[in-house]
C-alpha cells in the first residue's frame, strides 16, 4: 500500500469528516447498514439482509459515506455515495486530472465484469439488500462521476450498475437480474463510454481536466473530471413481494483514477401515494364561471396495469350543474402515470357569491394500502369589464394631449387597442385637431368592451378663399384650419350651382381634381356649429 493509500486507510479506521476546505462535505462515520437505513431509504420500502462486498454491512468502509453537496454543482444536495477508492477523494476543487485515494483492492463482481468485458474489474464496491415495496414502482436518483473522463473515453471504462432481481423480472445478470442504471430512453448502461461530451452529451457535465480555472481553484467543483446530470433509476414491481437490489461500482482494467456514484438521500422509494392536482388558468387558483378552465390531474407513482381511482365530489357547487360533471371513477390506463380531466364552470348569471368544489381521490393498491389525496377549487363569478374615459375640451394651445381609459373587472390581464393602433391605457394625440379615439378593452377570457375619447381642440375654423394646386408644394390643397377631427360635410359648387366636390369628415386632401381655374362656392357644415360656413373660393392651377 503506497503512502497516500495508507493515509486514507488510517482516516477510515478512526472515522472522520473530510472536506479539504471544499464545499462538498463527505462524512465517513456510519456503517454501511446505517447509511442505507438513515440516508438512502425513502418511503414505501422495508429493507433487510444488507451486505457490502459479500459481508454483513455492519462496518465502516472507505468506499462508502454520506455527503452534502448543497454548495456544489453535483445537482444532488445530500445522500450516500460509493466509490472505487476512498470517498474522501471526492471534495474539490478539481486540481488533478488523474486522482486516486485509497482503494487498490483486487475484488471484482461478476455482473460488473459483464458490463466491462473484456476488461477486468477491481476496487469493486458492492452494496446489496432485500426490500419489500409497498407500491407498484421503484425509483431512486443518482449521479455517476469519474476521473477517467475525458482522456480515457473508449479506453479504460470504469463501470457501475443497479442490478434488480425478483418476481416478474427476467434479465441476463445474476439471479435473472436486470440493470436499471440506464441512459434515459434507452437500454444502454451509464458508463464513461456511453455518456460524455460526444456521446449523449445532454446527460454529461464537464468538470474540467484538473488544470484549468475555475475548476481547479473553486471548491464548488468536485475532484472528478466529469459526471452525469441527475438521472433516475426506475422499475415496475409488485407491492408486497420481496426483491433484491445490488448497487455496484468498480475500476475497469486497473485500480487507479477513481469513480463514484452519488445516490440522493431518501430517493430509494416505492411510493404508493396518488396525487390529485388542480391547475387553473387564473393566478389566484380560482375557476371563473363561463371563462377560465381548470385541469384536474391524478398521478400515480408507477405505470403497471389499469388502476381505478375513486373520486368523490363535495362543496357548495353542484357536480354537473355548476361545472363539468366529474365521474365517480377515473381509470389510469396501463403504461400511463397520470390522467387529466378538464373542468369548466358554467355561467348561470345568478348572483351566488363564491362557491367551491372539494375533490377527494382514493386508491387502494393490491397490498390493501389506501392512498387519499384532496383538493379544493373555488368558483367565482365573472366580473364584467368596465371602461371609463373622459372627453377633452381644449383651447387650441397644446400640440399634444394625453388621453386615457380606466378599465376594471374582466378575467386576467386586460389589453387595450386604440383606433391609432396603440396598445397602452393612455396615449398621446394631437391637441390641435378635433378627434374621436375609440378604444377596445379585452380580457384573457376573450370578452371585450368599447369606449372612446372625444377631443375638442377648441380651434377656430378658418377657410381660405384661394388655393393653387399646381404641384409646387405650396398651397396645393384646399386646407381648412380646425376642421380635422370634426364631424363635417364639405361641398364645392360651380357658378351654376352644380356640385363639383363633396366629402364627409373632410381631411384637407382635395387638390381641385379636374375642375378648371375659376371661382367656386363652398358650403361647410361642422357638427356642433349652429350655421354652415359659406363663401367663394378661387382655384388657380396655372399660377407659378
Amino acid at each position: 500500500m503506497d503512502h497516500v493509500k495508507r493515509i486514507a486507510a488510517l482516516s477510515v479506521a478512526f472515522g472522520s469528516v473530510f472536506a479539504v476546505s471544499a464545499q462538498l462535505v463527505v462524512t465517513n462515520t456510519q456503517t454501511v447498514e446505517d447509511l442505507v437505513q438513515t440516508v438512502l431509504l425513502g418511503g414505501g420500502v422495508n429493507v433487510s439482509n444488507i451486505t457490502f462486498n459479500g459481508a454483513p454491512a455492519n462496518f465502516v468502509t472507505e468506499q462508502a459515506g454520506s455527503f452534502n453537496g448543497t454548495a456544489t454543482t453535483l445537482g444532488i444536495n445530500t445522500g450516500m455515495m460509493l466509490a472505487t477508492g476512498s470517498v474522501f477523494n471526492a471534495p474539490g476543487p478539481n486540481n488533478s486530472g488523474a486522482s486516486s485515494l485509497g482503494g487498490g483492492l483486487m475484488n471484482s463482481d461478476p455482473d460488473l465484469a459483464i458490463l466491462s468485458a473484456p476488461q477486468n474489474v477491481n476496487d469493486a464496491a458492492v452494496l446489496e439488500f432485500d426490500f419489500v415495496p409497498s407500491g407498484d414502482s421503484l425509483s431512486f436518483k443518482f449521479v455517476f462521476a469519474s476521473d477517467e473522463y475525458l482522456e480515457f473515453v473508449n479506453g479504460v471504462n470504469d463501470i457501475f450498475g443497479f442490478f434488480l432481481s425478483g418476481p416478474g423480472i427476467n434479465g441476463t445478470f445474476s439471479n435473472n437480474a436486470i440493470n436499471i442504471a440506464l441512459i434515459p430512453g434507452t437500454s444502454d448502461p451509464v458508463t464513461i463510454n456511453t455518456v460524455n461530451d460526444v456521446v449523449n452529451p445532454t446527460f454529461y457535465v464537464n468538470n474540467g481536466d484538473g488544470s484549468n480555472a475555475p475548476f481547479n481553484a473553486d471548491p464548488q467543483y468536485v475532484q472528478y473530471d466529469g459526471f452525469t446530470v441527475v438521472l433516475t433509476a426506475t422499475a415496475l414491481v409488485n407491492c408486497g413481494d420481496t426483491y433484491h437490489i445490488k448497487i455496484a461500482i468498480g475500476d475497469a482494467s486497473d485500480t487507479v483514477w477513481d469513480s463514484a456514484v452519488f445516490l440522493e438521500g431518501g430517493s430509494f422509494s416505492s411510493p404508493n401515494a396518488i396525487e390529485l392536482e388542480v391547475v387553473t388558468a387564473s393566478a389566484d387558483g380560482t375557476l371563473t364561471e363561463g371563462c377560465s378552465d381548470a385541469l384536474l390531474t391524478i398521478t400515480r407513482p408507477g405505470s403497471a396495469d389499469d388502476i381505478d381511482v375513486s373520486v368523490s365530489v363535495g362543496g357548495t357547487a353542484t357536480n354537473g350543474t355548476d361545472y363539468t360533471s366529474i365521474p365517480p371513477t377515473i381509470t389510469i390506463p396501463d403504461g400511463q402515470n397520470s390522467v387529466s380531466f378538464p373542468l369548466q364552470a358554467f355561467e348561470d348569471n345568478i348572483a351566488e357569491g363564491q362557491e367551491e368544489i372539494i375533490l377527494t381521490a382514493t386508491f387502494v393498491n393490491a397490498c390493501g394500502d389506501t392512498s387519499i389525496s384532496t383538493a379544493t377549487l373555488p368558483i367565482v363569478e365573472y366580473v364584467p369589464i368596465i371602461a371609463l374615459a373622459e372627453d377633452l375640451v381644449l383651447d387650441c394651445s397644446d400640440d399634444t394631449v394625453l388621453i386615457a381609459v380606466v378599465a376594471t373587472g374582466g378575467f386576467g390581464d386586460l389589453s387595450y387597442l386604440w383606433s391609432t393602433g396603440a396598445t397602452l391605457p393612455a396615449i398621446w394625440v394631437s391637441g390641435l385637431s378635433n378627434g374621436l379615439y375609440p378604444v377596445t378593452v379585452s380580457d384573457e377570457c376573450g370578452k371585450t368592451v368599447s369606449e372612446g375619447v372625444v377631443v375638442n381642440a377648441g380651434c377656430e375654423i378658418i377657410i381660405p378663399n384661394v388655393f393653387s394646386p399646381n404641384g409646387d408644394g405650396l398651397n396645393d390643397f384646399f386646407f381648412v384650419e380646425g376642421i380635422t377631427g370634426t364631424n363635417n360635410t364639405v361641398k364645392i359648387f360651380n357658378r351654376w350651382g352644380r356640385i363639383v366636390f363633396e366629402a364627409r369628415n373632410y381631411n384637407n386632401n382635395w387638390n381641385g381634381g379636374e375642375v378648371s381655374d375659376g371661382t367656386y362656392f363652398y358650403e361647410i357644415i361642422v357638427e356642433g356649429v349652429e350655421k354652415p360656413y359659406t363663401g367663394h373660393l378661387t382655384i388657380l392651377k396655372n399660377r407659378r
